[in-house]
């Protein structure tokens, strides 16, 4: 297992959204252009397939399409961490088979969605499963909202000792829980540990966390790297200002009907792709895209 590929990360990773045309096709050349505006913005690694490129949605097929166009655009510049994640474990393992012949260079995992892991055991063998399916580093994906179960500290400590899994992201908002991540697996200096929630990211990296996967980061990839290097380098008045930016443009998320619709809308407000969800989501209405261009116009992201 190729280790140093993940255990040298630290920065900012963004869930890369799946631009799609008004037929809901994949659109490659908005793909593409969205690949570039995150590297521009410079992100340390780009992380296909996860909740805000909309996995579920798509085919195994498209998955591993859209995995092979990122990879294509990409072109050896970031790590690709491609999500993986199904609602079982051996179609979790079909899935990581595909992104390693894609060219992946690790793989992310959720917990089983629709029927939820319901003992830690369950939790443990899922992720040994997939681990054993891929030469690939595995990623751990805790987001119990969208899984209907959640992680626990000791079940991640026990996976990351025994070398199954490299790396967490936890979107769980639970900061808490965050906390009791980066005090047990402190001994084991190798493992990463990511935040998913823009709110609690500033403080985070100020904690100890190695970077953030953030949705907001297809809108704002510089000003999230820039929040990230504040509070690496121990900077708290800056991190507090940077903070509060990255925190007014998250606002995009509840600016609509939903919160793929929001962040669609605001990647289409840069130009790069059109704002249209897959189905069944729709894109935002009328009212809801004139507060999120406020938004955008308020952050100094488009042109008031």
């Amino acid at each position: 297992m190729q280790l140093s590929i993940v255990e040298n990360l630290r920065g900012v990773i963004p869930p890369v959204a799946t631009p799609l045309t008004e037929e809901r096709k994949v659109d490659e050349p908005g793909l593409r252009r969205l690949v570039r505006h995150v590297l521009d913005g410079g992100a340390c690694a780009l992380f296909v397939m996860g909740s805000t490129g909309e996995f579920s949605a798509f085919t195994r097929e498209v998955r591993r399409s859209i995995i092979e166009m990122v990879i294509d655009e990409v072109a050896g510049r970031v790590p690709i961490l491609a999500g993986v994640s199904d609602s079982g474990s051996e179609l979790a393992a079909l899935n990581a088979k595909d992104a390693e012949a894609a060219g992946a260079d690790a793989v992310v995992l959720t917990m089983p969605y629709y029927f939820p892991a319901s003992t830690d055991r369950d939790a443990l063998d899922h992720f040994r499963c997939v681990a054993g399916s891929t030469g690939l580093p595995l990623i751990m994906y805790n987001v119990p909202r969208a899984v209907k179960s959640a992680i626990g500290v000791d079940s991640v400590v026990q996976l990351a000792e025994e070398g199954t899994v490299v790396a967490i992201k936890d979107s769980s908002t639970d900061f808490t829980h965050f906390q009791q991540l980066i005090l047990s697996l402190s001994h084991l200096p190798h493992f990463r540990i990511f935040q998913g929630s823009e709110f609690q990211m500033g403080a985070s990296v100020l904690m100890g966390a190695h970077g953030g996967v953030l949705g907001i980061s297809n809108v704002a990839p510089r000003l999230c790297v820039q929040l990230y290097e504040a509070a690496s380098s121990g900077n708290i008045d800056l991190t507090r200002e940077l903070q509060r930016k990255v925190t007014a443009v998250s606002q995009v998320f509840w600016a609509g009907e939903s919160t793929l619709g929001g962040l669609k809308a605001a990647i289409s407000m840069l130009g790069i792709c059109g704002p249209t969800p897959t189905m069944p989501i729709q894109p935002v209405s009328a009212e809801p895209r004139k507060k999120i261009r406020k938004i955008l116009e308020d952050c100094g992201l488009i042109p008031g």
